[in-house]
């Protein structure tokens, strides 16, 4: 399927697989996507506005200068992915879950999260507990100074 600088209003896409297909630069409003399923699918420079993406599952999607607004997605997995340079903003994050991610760079109401956590009292690191320079001897034992 190759829908390049396509677009596609009021459509109804509940419960539909599109797989291998290039929709590079299409703009998509006001879509009912539930429970669809894209595979491997090109959406650079895509827009997608006022649309459901609820309970979407996504994999191998190229998603570079893709637009969201208005959308509503509900119990989406993102996995094994990356979101480098993405923007999220005027949007309900509601029970979000972020784990096991790297989170450099990471800001939120232009507070670095990652400087957040490390500062947490439950995650500082105590100097004082660490020696100032570890040594090891031949056996490869650690040396206290």
């Amino acid at each position: 399927m190759d829908q390049t600088r396509g677009q596609l209003f009021t459509g109804d896409l509940t419960n539909a697989t599109i797989e291998n297909a290039s929709l590079n630069e299409t703009t998509i409003k006001f879509a009912n996507m539930k429970n669809a399923q894209f595979l491997h699918v090109d959406f650079t420079g895509s827009t997608v506005r006022a649309s459901n993406l609820s309970e979407v599952n996504v994999e191998g999607n190229a998603w570079w200068g893709m637009r969201m607004n208005a959308c509503d997605v509900f119990d989406m997995q993102f996995n094994a992915g990356i979101l480098e340079g993405a923007t999220v903003s005027n949007s309900h994050l509601v029970h979000l879950t972020i784990d096991n991610c790297v989170i450099d760079g990471l800001v939120i109401n232009g507070v670095s999260i990652k400087e957040l956590i490390e500062n947490h009292p439950d995650y500082r690191l105590h100097a004082e507990s660490v020696p100032s320079r570890t040594r090891y001897d031949e056996s490869r034992n650690r040396l206290n100074e």
